[in-house]
């Protein structure tokens, strides 16, 4: 069995976690309190993640705040002991298992589930029992999705309503009791009429821009009246967007944002007048912006731009409803920050950059030329061989029971290593063939009146942002500086600088680097 040092005092931390409210915390809490007292063991922190899975999306570990606390227990000594009500509690996927064999062997702390007894993760049989408890857990989870998409599939064929938040438009349906069958959504007359109006402004606005109201006219007229959203938040554009774009409103089942079939339910729009609104605001010539590699509007300054201390690049993601966005790294999830004092902290930095009297000559160069190097084609071709070869390589190890995990994390490692490097050389090739055939970003700056608003207002960013679109910002960023985001630093040290999302912001946690 996993032990502890000979002799060492059993400091246990007990783990529980509540996936979609079925469980009950407090009893789990107290059967593990009562593993504990029969094991000699002092109860040092109670970790308890609410309302959140174990399985995580696209090769991403889930987002576990608590889980991630317990483990650094283990890591820093706090604690030697984990107790869990189960294996299925503490992790359902290998993803989440391996990592904490590493912390096992290298600290000797003990796993103790209260139903299954310990876990014994010194031994390769010990290990081979837990990622066959992991397996077993991970193909619960994926068959009872399964169950859950055929019966939505199901419902969707019939037209029936198949749950989910309200829809504006619908009085709230009260959820039916097991065994009878779903009610039907009721139109709510006076939000409808809104919903009407503003299907009436969007078309006439498209027909003749004088007349009729965009959606941000629509957004601002029914914050005056105090309409808000199904969730009580103000209306947005995109928010305003979804709606009208939704098939519910035309009497069609929504299945991912697309038009599924007729429904059991009443129409607030015709179906006419929502085809009619569709077009209108799926129209190619509405998109105002830049745009990603997938065709998304970004909405971001360093979305793609900055950079993760590990060297992968940073994009926004992983906020919840009502929360500020964050900048998160996409190899790993090694850092994930508040976005909007980043934001500020980077464009007030470049600002005062830019008004000192060298900033035209120092930031303006010759003619650009592609520099030297692989073709995009030889690149691409290198990144899909890359990708191949990982795939092949968890495949490998997923049907060989002899192949030592460690090997396999390292062989891993290196790859997405090179496949991060790869992924770096497309973006400099795509960055210098836009910039060569591109004028510079500061081409149409007016520096001289940046000087004098700055000299009035340090900040400057009011003005900057509103005179210069998010593309272009976007361009002199990657073409001044390269921004990294660094390891936050933990508590509140000297020096702090209030931030307008997060409470407080370290300029020292984000490097920012000249390229000239």
């Amino acid at each position: 069995m996993t032990s502890t040092t000979a002799n060492a005092p059993l400091n246990a931390v007990i783990y529980a976690r509540l996936s979609d409210g079925s469980d009950n915390t407090p009893a789990q809490v107290r059967r593990c309190r009562e593993l504990g007292a029969r094991l000699g063991a002092n109860i040092v922190a109670v970790k308890v993640d609410d309302d959140r899975t174990a399985m995580g999306k696209n090769g991403q570990r889930a987002d576990r705040p608590a889980y991630d606390e317990t483990i650094e227990m283990l890591v820093s000594r706090q604690a030697n002991v984990v107790l869990c009500i189960h294996t299925d509690r503490l992790y359902r996927q290998s993803r989440d298992l391996e990592p904490l064999i590493d912390v096992v062997e290298k600290t000797h702390a003990m796993i103790h589930p209260v139903v299954t007894g310990p876990l014994d993760l010194s031994s390769a049989s010990g290990r081979m029992v837990a990622r066959m408890l992991a397996a077993v857990a991970s193909h619960e989870v994926e068959r009872a999705r399964e169950r859950m998409l055929d019966k939505k599939e199901d419902l969707r064929a019939a037209g029936v309503n198949h749950g989910g938040p309200r829809a504006f438009g619908f009085k709230k349906v009260k959820r039916h009791a097991k065994g009878e069958p779903p009610q039907v959504p009721q139109v709510d007359e006076q939000e409808a009429q809104l919903i009407r109006d503003a299907a009436n402004a969007v078309l006439a606005h498209a027909a003749d821009p004088e007349t009729g109201l965009t959606l941000a006219g629509i957004c601002r007229q029914w914050t005056a009246k105090g309409v808000k959203t199904p969730r009580g938040n103000a209306w947005t554009v995109p928010s305003l967007r979804k709606t009208l774009l939704s098939p519910r409103i035309a009497g069609r089942v929504a299945h991912q944002g697309e038009d599924a079939g007729p429904a059991q339910w009443d129409a607030v729009l015709s179906h006419d007048v929502w085809l009619a609104v569709r077009t209108v605001l799926t129209d190619p010539a509405r998109r105002s912006g830049p745009t990603d590699h997938d065709g998304r509007t970004v909405r971001y300054l360093g979305s793609g731009i900055y950079h993760c201390h590990c060297g992968a690049v940073v994009r926004p993601g992983g906020a919840g409803a009502g929360q500020a966005q964050l900048y998160r790294c996409t190899q790993g999830g090694h850092v994930s920050r508040t976005a909007a004092p980043i934001d500020d902290y980077v464009e007030r930095v470049i600002i005062a950059r830019l008004c000192r009297q060298d900033a035209r000559d120092a930031f303006t160069a010759p003619a650009a030329a592609i520099p030297a190097g692989a073709p995009m084609e030889d690149l691409s071709a290198r990144h899909a061989a890359l990708k191949g070869r990982l795939e092949a390589l968890a495949d490998a190890f997923a049907d060989d029971d002899d192949t030592d995990p460690l090997e396999y994390r390292a062989a891993s490692r290196r790859l997405r290593e090179r496949i991060t490097a790869v992924e770096q050389e497309i973006t400099d090739a795509a960055t210098a063939a836009a910039s060569a055939a591109e004028p510079g970003p500061l081409a149409d700056v007016d520096l001289p009146e940046l000087v004098r608003r700055h000299a009035e207002d340090p900040a400057a960013l009011d003005w900057w942002r509103q005179t210069y679109p998010m593309e272009q910002r976007r361009k002199i960023l990657a073409t001044l500086v390269t921004v990294t985001l660094l390891r936050a630093r933990q508590g509140r040290p000297a020096g702090f600088v209030p931030g307008s999302a997060s409470g407080y912001f370290d300029p020292e946690s984000v490097a920012i680097e000249w390229v000239k």
